[in-house]
């Protein structure tokens, strides 16, 4: 039997594309997505949000890193990728999208408040950039 790694986020930009260029010269993105959850249980409203780290490379990152702004709202396609780094013994997950759709543009004035209260992803960024080595690296 086969094993499947295919995901669809559907979610808000936290922050604007962080674009950068590979060592081979494919350009790349990074941006964190705002997935909110909301379920009710006797009746009592109950919310939670995941920000989940996405990647794109190629063309579809060179027109994430141009057409995409925080509060966005994506589309994402693609698979979950683990990355450990062996020097820190730090370890995560990344949401590597194959295609991105993108929805209507953002609207400054009604950014959802997942968006507002999202967490900094610098030092993230930071240690996912050093323990990658995949075969786009």
């Amino acid at each position: 039997m086969g094993t499947i790694n295919q995901y669809i986020i559907d979610g808000n930009l936290t922050k604007d594309p962080i674009l950068s260029t590979l060592p081979s010269g494919m350009a790349k993105a990074f941006y964190v997505v705002a997935v909110d959850e909301v379920w009710y249980v006797d009746g009592v409203k109950r919310e939670r949000t995941d920000y989940i780290p996405v990647t794109t490379f190629g063309r579809q990152a060179e027109n994430d890193g141009k057409y995409l702004k925080r509060g966005a709202g994506v589309t994402a396609m693609g698979a979950i990728r683990s990355w450990h780094d062996p020097a820190t013994g730090r370890h995560g997950f990344n949401f590597e999208a194959d295609n991105v759709k993108y929805q209507a543009k953002p609207n400054p004035n009604r950014m959802p408040a997942s968006v507002e209260s999202a967490p900094p992803v610098d030092p993230w960024i930071a240690d996912y950039d050093n323990a990658q080595s995949g075969p786009r690296g």
